[in-house]
């Protein structure tokens, strides 16, 4: 069983200034014993050999993402490269891309969360381009979003994957995917894709809902005002 998060950011995301570098996010995950990760900045594949070597040298399988952003909505895509993710401007694009990729992999992120990059009725619309669907670490005992988007996994059969979408370290380790896999990048997409897949977490405390709330409040006002000026 593997222990995996695969929806991080770091430096280096064109998105959200964000200051701990890769190697940081690995030596962090590494103390928590996680075995697989997956760096998903936004519009960029920040993934390479020497961050993949680095982070099997501490005993972390690293798999390349990146969260692309369509129609001003957020989708994870992993095994991908900024090539590829370049070229993809469309849903249809996705679909496309998948036939070409013999190990590719996508999931629905945050789904029906209130911020305007959350895919809300356009998960359901593209339903059969995701492989799975995102359950979220940003939830409480009394307000859970999670909730709708398992229901549409089980509607449509999909798997739920347990996912931080880390833009700080102190949002890393409160939840986690546990997946019956063989530790290599093609094993676990499958292990994902057939269901092979757990979620383990716990909701956030008052205090920590509220402070990443109000971070995340603040990212989407930054994001808004710098692209108006």
């Amino acid at each position: 069983m593997l222990i995996a998060d695969l929806h991080l950011h770091c430096k280096g995301d064109v998105r959200d200034p964000l200051t701990y570098s890769p190697e940081e996010l690995i030596d962090h995950a590494a103390l928590r014993g996680y075995d697989i990760l997956a760096i998903t900045c936004h519009d960029i594949v920040v993934y390479s050999q020497k961050i993949s070597q680095y982070a099997k040298r501490k005993g972390i399988l690293l798999i390349p993402g990146a969260e692309k952003t369509l129609q001003g909505k957020h989708v994870l895509l992993y095994n991908i490269t900024n090539k590829e993710l370049n070229r993809i401007k469309t849903f249809e694009d996705i679909a496309v891309w998948k036939k070409r990729t013999k190990n590719s992999l996508v999931i629905a992120p945050h789904i029906y969360y209130v911020l305007p990059s959350c895919l809300g009725k356009l998960a359901e619309q593209y339903i059969n381009l995701f492989d799975a669907i995102e359950f979220t670490h940003f939830y409480t005992n009394y307000c859970n979003f999670n909730k709708k988007a398992v229901q549409l996994a089980q509607a449509h059969n999909k798997p739920v994957v347990g996912s931080s979408d880390t833009h700080k370290l102190t949002q890393f380790g409160t939840i986690r995917s546990i997946i019956q896999s063989k530790k290599t990048n093609s094993s676990v997409i499958q292990a994902i894709k057939k269901g092979k897949v757990q979620v383990s977490s716990r909701p956030l405390t008052t205090l920590e809902f509220f402070r990443t709330g109000i971070w995340a409040v603040r990212g989407v006002l930054r994001a808004f005002f710098s692209k108006n000026l």
